[in-house]
């Protein structure tokens, strides 16, 4: 099992570099609605991650963590830019604790899970992210599907998202929820790269106050948050979020004296 690579542009080599890591159940071209509103000055490449839509989780007993920093040791440079969304997000998050020079000289998080400490692990919390775990993969799938939803009878849409549940299955459901609680304990003082934590108000996994917790618990967050940003803003509001990643490619080309 391996990290594939997907360049989304004809660019320049020595272009600014941005890395896309994408969610549970999702897939690389869910990035491209982003990488047309980035345009072609910057390079473009999309990690194909083992926890794709379809796979079969036997992934799942590799750090996710591990699985990211593959990938992004087969860039040819460090990213100038890392942009990680959901789950994906949770691995650059694990990476960012660590200190992880691949994981990119500036770091966007698009509505990674996150619990903020003192909590309590309590059935109520496994019900209720069990609930919001069975939402996503029908708001996903509909996202994937784009303007086609639309046109596809509502009964049949549920009864595909409930087959694709189906398919995931509790190791699916619990290799999230264990990552989701282990948020509680990173060191996120350690995290000093210039992070976006990027949120939205109609997102039921990362809540506004949680969103701020992550990004005030380290020295180099900082928090984009728009009400109207659900958990799949990337492709639903692609150019709110192409802007924040060009913010950050002029930040990390500023930093290395070279336009952006």
């Amino acid at each position: 099992m391996t990290v594939a690579l997907h360049v989304l542009n004809e660019c320049d080599p020595d272009a600014p570099l941005v890395a896309f890591a994408h969610g549970l159940e999702d897939t690389w071209q869910s990035w491209r609605p982003l990488a047309e509103r980035l345009g072609p000055r910057r390079r473009l490449v999309a990690l194909d991650l083992p926890w794709r839509a379809g796979n079969d989780y036997r992934w799942r007993h590799r750090s996710p963590a591990d699985w990211l920093r593959s990938g992004l040791a087969a860039l040819p440079r460090t990213p100038d830019v890392l942009v990680a969304h959901s789950f994906g997000g949770n691995a650059a998050l694990q990476l960012l604790c660590a200190d992880e020079p691949l994981a990119g000289r500036t770091v966007a998080l698009i509505c990674p899970l996150y619990r903020p400490p003192g909590g309590a692990a309590t059935w109520a919390l496994f019900d209720r992210s069990r609930e919001t775990f069975v939402q996503h993969i029908h708001d996903g799938l509909r996202a994937r599907m784009g303007s086609r939803a639309a046109r596809i009878d509502a009964g049949l849409l549920a009864a595909m998202a409930d087959l694709a549940i189906e398919r995931v299955g509790p190791a699916g459901f619990l290799t999230v929820f264990e990552q989701y609680l282990a948020t509680a304990d990173l060191a996120l003082e350690a995290v000093d790269r210039p992070v976006a934590v990027l949120a939205g108000g109609a997102d039921p996994t990362l809540t506004p106050k949680a969103a701020e917790v992550l990004a005030a618990g380290m020295p180099g967050g900082r928090l984009h948050l728009r009400d109207d940003y659900d958990h799949f803003c990337h492709v639903r509001h692609a150019q709110g979020i192409a802007d924040r990643v060009a913010d950050l490619v002029r930040l990390a080309r500023a930093t290395m004296g070279t336009a952006g």
